[in-house]
This record gives C-alpha cells, structure tokens and sequence, in this order.
C-alpha cells in the first residue's frame, strides 16, 4: 500500500522535524497525491486516510501540510519534486498534483503570504515542467540589455547610442514630454501673435 507510506512517512515527520533534512535527500515516497490531497481539504482522501492510521483528522491534516511544505516546496527543490513526483512521472499526474497544489495554496482561499509565494513556486514548477522548450527561449540575466552605453561597450565590443538601449517607455515618455512642450511653445507664440 503505497498511500500508507507516505502517510507514514509524513506523520513520523511531523512528529520528529529533526528529519526533515535526512528526508529533504532522499527520494519521495510513493503515494504523495494522498497527502495533496488531505492537504487541499478532500474529505474521501481524509476518510481513507483515518483508515489507513490512527489519528484524527486534525493531526493527520496537519501531518500532510507540514510534509509537503516543508519536503516539497522547500526553495532548493527541483521542478518534479516540488510538484510531488520525479522525472520519470506522466503529464497527467504532474497535472493532477499542480491542481492540488494550487487548490490548497490559492490566494483567494489563503490570505497567507507565505502560501502564495508558494503558489508562485507552484506554478514556476508546472511552467517549467509543462514546457521545457519556452524556457530554453527565455533570456537569462546575462543576455538581457545591459542598462548604459558604457556596458554595452564592454559586453559586446559596440558602440550603442543612449537612446538605443532606452527601454521603449522610456522614449515614449519623453516623446510626449517633447510633444507637449512643443505645443505649449506654440500657444503661447499664438497667444503673443494674436495680441
């Protein structure tokens, strides 16, 4: 029975957090939906739960929520595991498993901070896992545009202008600014014509 491993598993570590480290190494035990979905609130999967140990539903909740807080979502976990699974799972469950996620952890139901940074991390994970080829796309820190000329220089050998590395609003902005300023020099060159 590989949901009474993991219930296992997740009440022994709530009972000793000394573990959590040991735990954070090793891998996941089989049957984590169960606590993804004690932890979301699913009532079948908490009677199953009371089935399958002899604690109350308060302990055992809590027991689930600890678990995947702190095993799951910790901040060095990879993609796969913060979802609940390892490289080798299905799309589908790596769906099921963000869905749950996602329902105990969404800032609407939660107005825990700490829960939707989480829900953040949540959603990082499944973008990453669910397409892996957008990310290769995305520009890491090191190839974004660089914020002066004189960075440009030294990054690419180039000479840039200063308006050439302006971010577009930035232009825009001062468009306008020259615009208005314009318009309001020939009012007030109007205005002294007229009279």
């Amino acid at each position: 029975m590989t949901d009474a491993d993991a219930l296992k598993v997740a009440i022994d570590l709530f009972h000793l957090p000394s573990q959590v480290r040991a735990m954070r190494a090793r891998p996941l035990p089989k049957g984590t939906r169960l606590l993804l979905r004690i932890a979301s609130g699913d009532t079948d999967a908490m009677r199953q739960a009371q089935t399958l140990s002899d604690r109350s539903a308060t302990a055992i909740r809590e027991a689930a929520i600890f678990f995947v807080e702190q095993i799951l979502l910790e901040r060095g976990a990879d993609e796969y595991r913060t979802l609940g699974l390892d490289n080798t799972a299905p799309a589908n469950e790596l769906r099921a498993h963000m869905a749950l996620l996602i329902k105990w952890l969404h800032p609407d139901l939660n107005n825990d901070g700490h829960r939707s940074t989480m829900a953040r991390q949540v959603i990082r994970a499944w973008q990453k896992v669910n397409s892996p080829d957008k990310l290769r796309r995305r520009p890491t820190t090191s190839d974004q545009i660089p914020t002066n000329a004189k960075q440009c220089r030294i990054e690419t050998g180039k000479r840039f202008t200063e308006r050439s590395i302006q971010p577009v609003a930035r232009r825009t902005r001062k468009s306008l600014r020259i615009l208005r300023f314009i318009a309001a020099a020939a009012r007030s060159k109007f205005v002294r014509w007229k009279t």
